[in-house]
């Protein structure tokens, strides 16, 4: 009965293998012919394009150049090249103190370096959470007690005259890299030494 039921199962793992290969062999299929038909749409396009538009522009520009001899070709170069030494003569030099802004403006493109300039707003100190939050704390207190908001100012009076003896919380960083390595706060440590 085993093998009967683990043929069962083989054959029915076979028959669900053999439906998805042959729902991918139709996706394939189906991708491969939506690509050709994208295709054929391209070409056709193109085709289309070239004849209603290329075709009758190129044939304008060579009517164009064919109804021109080039006797005129040379006198309309000519008067093209004397009406550009006769600008070139007029213009004179240029000079940064004298300057048209309607010809050129040497300043148009400076750009402001202003924008370069990179503000970076502070970043939390997760080691200062816990006394900024005391710090914030403090004011709000106060301003129960006393009936008016304090001023930063008058919080870091406050705050100042609480310090720990041996804290760190008023230094900054070039402060605390100056303290010697065994140096630690706590009263544990400092009667233990």
């Amino acid at each position: 009965a085993v093998p009967d039921e683990s043929r069962d199962i083989i054959a029915s793992a076979q028959c669900i293998l053999d439906r998805e290969n042959y729902f991918v062999r139709e996706v394939d299929r189906y991708l491969r012919h939506n690509d050709f038909l994208n295709l054929r749409k391209k070409e056709i396009l193109y085709k289309k394009w070239l004849k209603d538009v290329s075709e009758p522009l190129l044939q304008k520009i060579e009517d164009k150049m064919d109804s021109q001899s080039s006797e005129e070709i040379r006198k309309r170069k000519e008067q093209q090249l004397s009406l550009y030494l006769n600008y070139c003569e007029k213009k004179g030099y240029v000079a940064l103190e004298v300057y048209d802004p309607s010809e050129y403006d040497p300043f148009f493109l400076k750009t402001c370096t202003d924008c370069w300039k990179v503000s970076i707003p502070t970043l939390p100190d997760p080691l200062l959470k816990d006394i900024q939050r005391k710090f914030v704390e403090t004011g709000v207190i106060k301003q129960c007690e006393t009936g008016r908001p304090c001023s930063t100012r008058e919080l870091k009076e406050l705050s100042k005259a609480e310090l720990l003896p041996l804290s760190r919380q008023h230094m900054d960083a070039v402060e605390w890299l100056k303290i010697p390595h065994a140096y630690i706060a706590s009263d544990v440590h400092q009667t233990k030494r």
